[in-house]
């Protein structure tokens, strides 16, 4: 995803499902707590335990403001079901992958930032079939066969020739971790143009579906602004290629040479209230006949930006796999924000 939900390349380890976050001693064990918030609301007995780990990620963040120029933190939701089957090729997804990802940025002399992103990832059987299969009903969408599988459970597998990865097992940790630099490099009508260029390094373990199990480097344009005629609108896109590295996840068909695009809108209806519309999508990951890896993904995400404050900024909204099956089912998303 891209501004203004969330910024940063594409990588392999977010398409083939894997998921995100900590940066110090114990960190672990919160961001595993702050994914599953959803099931701690169900019980009263836990709500306030929910609110107690929520006040200790604001306080978090709040100390890193005091040395970082940015800091926000990122809570995902993913329910994956792809089942595809081609010749002696097959890719069967299956269950749920919680993320929470903190990202921090430095501010460096002549207008370069440095940004660090450190995720952490929660594979397992999850809590939200029922949920879907129930939407799909609703609105009479397709279903994917679904209701011939077992509820709530976590099989994710990618068979190739003389090539085969699987999970069926509960998995967490630290997932990929991003640094880049960045600056802008021209105004355009009120508007900016900024560069990035970073690595994704491989510090998850691939063999949990935790990482590409590969360091990729990668390059893109970003151009942020407001609508001319001062409209409340603002326009944020980006495009970029990768260059990956040789992955232990998907074999030997693997893409190495990727492109990325995204393109947002932010319409601010009031001082302290914004909606937002995104639109992503990369290339291929595989060579192979799989569409689902084989094509161009596409990806819908929408959401509503709360200002509560001028240093906070929260996000709360949901992504859709616009190309069938090239990304998670749906995901559900919360990003908060601090400047100091």
């Amino acid at each position: 995803m891209i501004a203004p939900l969330a910024a940063g390349a594409i990588s392999l380890s977010e398409v083939v499902p894997t998921h995100s976050p900590p940066f110090f001693p114990g960190a672990p064990c919160l961001m595993t707590v702050l994914c599953l918030l959803p099931q701690l609301f169900t019980e009263k007995s836990n709500r306030r335990l929910a609110r107690t780990v929520l006040a200790l990620v604001l306080g978090l963040m709040l100390l890193l403001g005091a040395i970082f120029t940015t800091s926000w933190a990122s809570a995902m939701l993913s329910n994956h079901f792809t089942l595809e089957s081609k010749g002696d090729e097959s890719l069967f997804l299956d269950g749920q992958t919680d993320a929470l990802t903190l990202s921090l940025r430095y501010g460096l002399p002549n207008q370069w930032d440095v940004d660090v992103i450190v995720p952490w990832r929660h594979h397992y059987g999850g809590f939200t079939d029922n949920l879907i299969s129930s939407w799909h009903r609703f609105f009479g969408l397709p279903d994917g066969n679904r209701d011939s599988y077992p509820t709530d459970a976590l099989h994710y597998q990618l068979s190739q020739p003389e090539h085969d990865r699987r999970l069926i097992r509960s998995a967490s940790g630290l997932g990929d971790i991003h640094v880049a630099v960045s600056r802008p490099v021209l105004a355009i009508d009120g508007g900016q143009l900024g560069i990035s260029v970073g690595v994704k390094t491989a510090s998850g373990q691939s063999a949990d579906w935790l990482g590409s199990g590969a360091t990729d480097v990668y390059a893109l344009l970003r151009f942020s602004g407001q609508q001319l005629g001062g409209w409340p609108l603002w326009w944020h896109g980006q495009v970029g290629g990768t260059r990956a590295g040789d992955s232990d996840l998907l074999g030997p068909e693997q893409k190495r040479s990727l492109w990325f695009a995204g393109l947002a809108a932010e319409w601010r209806f009031t001082p302290r209230w914004s909606a937002l519309i995104q639109y992503d999508g990369h290339s291929a990951l595989l060579d192979g006949a799989l569409e689902a890896l084989g094509e161009p993904a596409g990806m819908l995400s929408m959401a509503v930006r709360w200002r509560p404050t001028a240093h906070w900024m929260i996000d709360a909204g949901f992504s859709e796999d616009v190309v069938v099956e090239s990304a998670p089912d749906i995901t559900f998303l919360l990003n908060v924000r601090y400047v100091p």
